[in-house]
């Protein structure tokens, strides 16, 4: 793909803008980011490289002549600009799509819900255990356009990739793809559940036989749409045998590879504790083998492993109360599964930015598990009005108000989680902002000591 002298838009000056304006500077092209916020409110704006010219305070209309639109993750494909763009003919393509045109290596991607990081981060450990150079990025960590930049650096490259990142997407193809699960998120940008199961199957869009699909066979919303899937499957379950994938029972994981060949992991970790994690190593086994890693690798690496910052993390025991950081829950489903991993009487902090979704689901958990909900954000009235009358709600505003209510109503065995259900957006920068100012309140409870007693 020739890039020198061609004019392009990058839409968002986070840190894929960023990564993309330079990618593209350095190969000549004549570049031109645009923003909706104002220059002085963009973080590292100053990072952008010399020559590229920026448009900040942009309203989403006409993005002007260029060649070519490069899309940031997170920024909607309906902006009248970009719609426009596309209706002049202008390729407008994700960040993801640009870097798969710079690189021959194969690709290995994972989507779904929930579980996309802890699968990326766990299998990069195994790849990197196997002495597999892997580039991961994507979602996580490094966008794939800065990675691509080293590609000599690599064997292969491993990616998170979002629904909002495969709307973008033209001609990549993973050669290994996976989905974990569909379930309600995004739906303040989509307009159906259908909508949003389409973009994670553009995950498959351009496989062939030639390719591998690793799918859970438990989803529903997966299982009615994979018959549009035209790679060879490997399928995980928690319920049966399969002969091609992975299945569980009793903590082990048996691996078939189709062929009457069979091999079995252990699962017993702490940091991988609930269903939802059995998936996700279920997913990473597959694709492992699938690489050729041994699977004496596998196992050692299953145990080692030790968990992910803000998911479901333990943060301090204070006078026998456990306080966790579940801020990556960004979506109902994701509480859900923090939920069914405690046995203990939850205390649980949510609210935030509201995405649309169900807050239902909630309901006979929050009534088996939940002495006490204290909601903050914009979305504490739907969630109040969702949750009322199966538990004492206590509307805060803020972390730090809902951190010592909390400390209040605990006692001695009782779990404090922060596990919200909404994006961080109204109140902070990200999830890991809003993890981080939990976790510093708490610390800050550990200079009063003492055991928690009812108030």
């Amino acid at each position: 793909m020739e890039l020198k002298d061609r004019h392009v838009a990058v839409i968002g000056m986070g840190t894929t803008g960023i990564a993309t304006a330079d990618f593209l500077v350095r190969r000549g092209a004549d570049v031109t980011c645009f923003d909706q916020k104002l220059r002085r409110d963009i973080a590292d704006s100053g990072r952008f490289p010399e020559g590229t010219k920026i448009i900040d305070g942009w309203d989403g209309s006409a993005v002007g002549d260029y060649g070519l639109v490069v899309m940031s993750p997170g920024v909607p494909m309906s902006l009248r600009g970009v719609v426009s763009a596309r209706g002049r003919g202008v390729e407008v393509i994700s960040e993801v799509e640009l870097a798969s045109r710079f690189t021959g290596k194969r690709i290995v991607a994972v989507t779904g819900t929930n579980g996309k990081t802890t699968t990326v981060t766990l299998l990069g450990q195994m790849l990197g255990n196997a002495g597999i150079k892997a580039g991961i990025g994507g979602n996580i960590g490094t966008p794939f356009i800065q990675l691509v930049r080293d590609d000599d650096r690599y064997d292969l490259y491993l990616l998170e990739l979002s629904s909002y990142q495969l709307e973008g997407i033209v001609h990549l193809t993973p050669w290994i793809a996976g989905l974990l699960n569909i379930t309600d998120d995004h739906l303040d940008r989509y307009e159906s559940m259908d909508e949003y199961a389409k973009a994670k199957f553009r995950i498959f869009m351009n496989q062939t036989a030639d390719d591998y699909a690793v799918i859970n066979a438990d989803d529903k919303n997966i299982v009615k749409n994979k018959r549009s899937i035209r790679a060879k499957p490997y399928c995980f379950t928690t319920g049966r045998r399969t002969r091609r994938g992975a299945s569980y029972k009793d903590g082990l994981i048996v691996y078939a590879d189709g062929c009457g060949g069979r091999s079995t992991f252990e699962t017993e970790n702490p940091s991988l504790r609930g269903m939802h994690n059995v998936q996700n190593v279920m997913m990473c086994v597959i694709m492992a083998r699938l690489l050729d890693v041994p699977e004496s690798v596998i196992q050692t690496t299953i145990a080692g492993f030790r968990g992910l910052p803000h998911r479901i993390e333990l943060v301090a025991d204070i006078g026998g109360v456990g306080y966790y950081d579940d801020s990556k829950a960004t979506n109902v489903d994701a509480v859900v599964v923090a939920l069914k991993s405690f046995s203990a009487p939850v205390i649980l902090i949510m609210g935030g930015r509201d995405k649309g979704g169900d807050y239902g689901p909630l309901s006979r958990l929050i009534e088996e598990k939940v002495k006490l909900v204290l909601v903050m954000g914009e979305a504490r009235e739907r969630i109040t009005a969702s949750l009322e009358g199966l538990v004492d709600i206590v509307p805060v505003d803020s972390m730090e108000s809902a951190v010592s209510a909390a400390r209040r109503a605990a006692v001695k065995g009782d779990v404090v989680l922060l596990s919200p259900a909404c994006s961080s957006f109204d109140m902070f920068r990200d999830y890991k902002h809003r993890g981080d100012v939990f976790k510093a309140a708490v610390e800050r409870l550990k200079g009063g000591g003492g055991a928690h007693e009812r108030l």
